[in-house]
């Protein structure tokens, strides 16, 4: 959620400074910060996978190394990230209306001899405002006719679900994070530089993503 707050940090000074955003060195020096932070306070650092992130800097969209907030590939997280299997090409129409995101997680149990994959499904449910809200499915009738089953010691308090997105000039293996946040800001149609039209075209070819503690 620190590093989310970030690239929200860097899109509103973009956005309320006449395009004229963070640099590269303050967000380094807020990521030097936060890691001082996590280790004062013994906080659980975050997987490997998630090293790298672009964010809008005034050099335009930047990638970071957040190594120093990552245990290394030996060392073992207390995290897992977990892809949806079910890529969403539009989040703002999914968080706008009825959807459903299924996920493949087996979580600690000694044996599974249930069929199909081990997983849990959230689904949008309506909210206070304009934007749904993403509720974890616990009852059986939700997984009636799926692929998937799921294990009453999954927890929605141990998700974190997150949206991630190519850009074009950022490396392969990097990303850039798009806080759920975000797409209510643009669903409010506060955003004067396009319409939700045009912003679904953009999120074109992302996935949503769910960090679970362990």
């Amino acid at each position: 959620m620190a590093v989310e707050a970030m690239a929200t940090w860097c899109l509103n000074r973009y956005k309320t400074l006449d395009l004229k955003t963070c640099t590269k060195s303050q967000v380094n020096s807020l990521i030097n910060k936060l890691a001082v932070v996590m280790n004062k306070r013994g906080l659980l650092k975050l997987p490997s996978s998630l090293n790298n992130v672009g964010m809008l800097c005034s050099d335009g969209w930047c990638y970071f190394n957040l190594s120093s907030l990552c245990v290394s590939n030996q060392e073992k997280c207390g995290y897992v990230v977990v892809d949806c299997i079910n890529t969403c090409n539009k989040p703002l129409s999914f968080l706008s209306g009825e959807g459903t995101l299924i996920f493949h997680f087996k979580p600690d149990v000694t044996s599974c001899e249930q069929p199909g994959n081990c997983g849990f499904i959230l689904k949008t449910v309506p909210g206070n405002g304009t934007l749904r809200t993403v509720k974890l499915c616990t009852e059986s009738e939700d997984y009636e006719s799926k692929s998937i089953h799921f294990h009453d010691n999954i927890r929605a308090e141990n998700m974190h679900i997150f949206y991630v997105d190519k850009h074009y000039g950022l490396l392969p293996h990097n990303y850039y994070l798009v806080p759920l946040s975000w797409f209510g800001w643009l669903h409010s149609g506060r955003d004067t530089s396009g319409d939700v039209k045009w912003w679904e075209r953009y999120f074109d070819g992302g996935k949503f993503k769910i960090l679970y503690k362990s």
